[in-house]
C-alpha cells in the first residue's frame, strides 16, 4: 500500500488536471476508492487549485477595472483640457481683434495652466499622481508669477518665487518623500532631505529679500533673527532623529526645550543686536497691550514645562517597565 500511495501521489497532479492516460485514471480511481489519505490529498489539491483560480480571476477583474478607470480618467481629463482651451482662444481672438498687446492673453493662459495642473494632471497621469500634480502646479505657479512680473515690469519675481518654494517644501515635501519613487531613492534619509531642502530654500529666500530691499540694515538684522531659529530647528531634528531615547522621553524633552526657547529667544536675539531688553513680566490678571506678550510667553513656558515633565515621567516609567 505504501508503494502504491507513493505512485498514486505522483499521478494525482495529472489526475486532477485530467491529462493522464485512461489506464492511469483507472488505477487512481481504484486506489482512491480504498485509500482515504490519497482522497483527502486530492480534495486538498483541488481546493488549492480553486483558490488559485479565484485569485487569478479576481486579479484579472481588478486589472481590467483599473485599466477601464484609467482610460475613463484620461478621457475626462482630455475633455476638461479642451474646455480650458475655450477661454484661451476667446482671449486670443479679443486681443487680436482689438489690436491690443498679448499681455493679458499670456496671463490668462498661465492662469489656466495653473488650474489645469490641479484638475487635468491627476486625471491624465496613470501613476505617481501626487508628485506629478505637485511638480506641475509648482512650475505653472512660477510661470504665472513670472508672466505677471514681466507684465507689471516688477523685479520681485525671485523674492516671491523663493518664498513660494519654501512654503511648498515645508507643507508638501514631508509627504512627497514618502511616495514610491522618492521613498525608494532616499531610503532612510527622508527627514534629512526635507530639512536640508527647507534650509537651503530659506537661505535662498533671505538672499532674494536682501537683494530686493537693498538695505544694509537687513544683512545685520536678518541673520540675528533667522540663524538662532535655524540652529534650534536643526537641534530638535537631530535630537529626535538620532537620540537613543524612547518616544515619550524625546517628546517631553523637546516640549520643555520649546517652551524655554520661546521664552528667552526674544531677549537673546535683541542682545545679539545690541538692544537690552528685560525678561518678560508675568501679570496674569492684567491683559492689555503692554502685558500680552509677557503673559503669553510665561504661559507658554509654564505649559510646555508641565507637559514636558509629565511626558518625561511617563517615558522614564515605560523605559523602566520595558527593562524588567
Amino acid at each position: 500500500m505504501k508503494l502504491n500511495c507513493n505512485v498514486i501521489r505522483d499521478l494525482l497532479p495529472l489526475y486532477a488536471d485530467q491529462i493522464c492516460s485512461g489506464e492511469s485514471r483507472e488505477l487512481v480511481d481504484e486506489h482512491l476508492a480504498e485509500c482515504g489519505d490519497c482522497s483527502a490529498l486530492l480534495r486538498q489539491m483541488r481546493s488549492t487549485e480553486i483558490e488559485i483560480g479565484l485569485k487569478s480571476e479576481t486579479e484579472n477583474v481588478l486589472r481590467r477595472q483599473a485599466s477601464f478607470f484609467k482610460r475613463k480618467s484620461a478621457a475626462i481629463g482630455a475633455i476638461i483640457a479642451g474646455i480650458f482651451m475655450i477661454p484661451v482662444l476667446v482671449c486670443l481672438i479679443v486681443n487680436l481683434a482689438s489690436g491690443a498687446a498679448l499681455d493679458w492673453f499670456f496671463i490668462v493662459l498661465a492662469s489656466l495652466i495653473t488650474a489645469a495642473s490641479l484638475i487635468v494632471v491627476p486625471l491624465m497621469v496613470p501613476e505617481n499622481k501626487f508628485l506629478w500634480t505637485l511638480g506641475t502646479f509648482t512650475a505653472s505657479l512660477l510661470l504665472l508669477l513670472g508672466v505677471i512680473c514681466i507684465y507689471t515690469q516688477g523685479r520681485w519675481f525671485f523674492m516671491v518665487s523663493s518664498a513660494v518654494l519654501l512654503g511648498f517644501s515645508v507643507c508638501f515635501l514631508p509627504f512627497a518623500v514618502y511616495t514610491k519613487p522618492l521613498r525608494t531613492l532616499l531610503g532612510h534619509q527622508k527627514g534629512l532631505t526635507v530639512m536640508c531642502s527647507a534650509t537651503m530654500l530659506f537661505g535662498l529666500m533671505m538672499l532674494c529679500i536682501g537683494l530686493y530691499t537693498k538695505s544694509p540694515a537687513f544683512w545685520r538684522i536678518a541673520p540675528a533673527i533667522s540663524l538662532p531659529i535655524l540652529v534650534f530647528m536643526w537641534f530638535l531634528f537631530l535630537f529626535v532623529r538620532y537620540a537613543k531615547l524612547g518616544r515619550l522621553l524625546k517628546a517631553g524633552i523637546c516640549t520643555a526645550i520649546v517652551g524655554v526657547f520661546s521664552f528667552f529667544a526674544d531677549c537673546l536675539i535683541n542682545k545679539w543686536l545690541g538692544i537690552v531688553k528685560p525678561l518678560p513680566v508675568f501679570r496674569p490678571f492684567v491683559w492689555k497691550a503692554s502685558t500680552i506678550d509677557g503673559n503669553v510667553k510665561w504661559l507658554l513656558l509654564l505649559g510646555c514645562s508641565l507637559v514636558g515633565i509629565i511626558l518625561i515621567v511617563f517615558g522614564v516609567c515605560r523605559s523602566a517597565k520595558e527593562k524588567r
